[in-house]
């Protein structure tokens, strides 16, 4: 299994592995149940019960699933991901420069860098504490949001933060 499945795995206490092509979460086509997770240097292992039995995902994903994820380009996703990353860094960035009335985003500014930080700190430890994956995406929109408003008023932008992880994505 991949990080993926590991995770998830942990998250809901019966084994999701990854498929090798689409690289899809998927449920284990067996017994489910695990003993033990372990992560060992960059691999991933399952304890599974004694006689546990199954064939990992092969009877699970349907062709069709393989032929509409295949006919995807690899980068869309990246790529509409970053769109809704620039269009909400535009939107705050709108918001600075006209200062609506009404708006969340011209109270922080209002309130300067010191209170957006403070925000920002909140939403962390709201981050640390969710329990549920459903609160882990919740709470990190949150955060994110909140650290690019901070970023326009610090007069920087979440491409450089971008920038900054692609330096460290080699």
């Amino acid at each position: 299994m991949d990080e993926k499945g590991f995770s998830k795995s942990r998250e809901q206490g019966v084994l999701w592995v990854s498929h090798p092509v689409t690289g899809r979460i998927l449920p284990f086509a067996g017994e489910g149940k695990f003993l033990q997770l372990e992560k060992r240097r960059n691999c991933y292992y399952a304890l599974l019960p004694e006689g546990a039995k199954g064939e990992a995902y092969e009877d699970v994903i349907k062709e069709t699933d393989i032929e509409e994820h295949d006919a995807l380009e690899v980068l869309g996703e990246d790529r509409e991901n970053n769109e809704i990353l620039t269009s909400l860094s535009r939107t705050i960035q709108k918001r600075h420069i006209d200062m609506p009335a009404g708006s969340y985003t011209t109270h922080l500014f209002e309130k300067g860098s010191n209170k957006i930080r403070k925000k920002c700190g909140e939403e962390a430890i709201e981050l640390v504490l969710a329990s549920s994956p459903e609160d882990l995406v919740f709470e990190s929109a949150d955060l994110i949001y909140h650290m690019m408003v901070l970023l326009e008023a610090e007069g920087l932008s979440i491409q450089e933060v971008l920038a900054e992880l692609k330096k460290r994505d080699s």
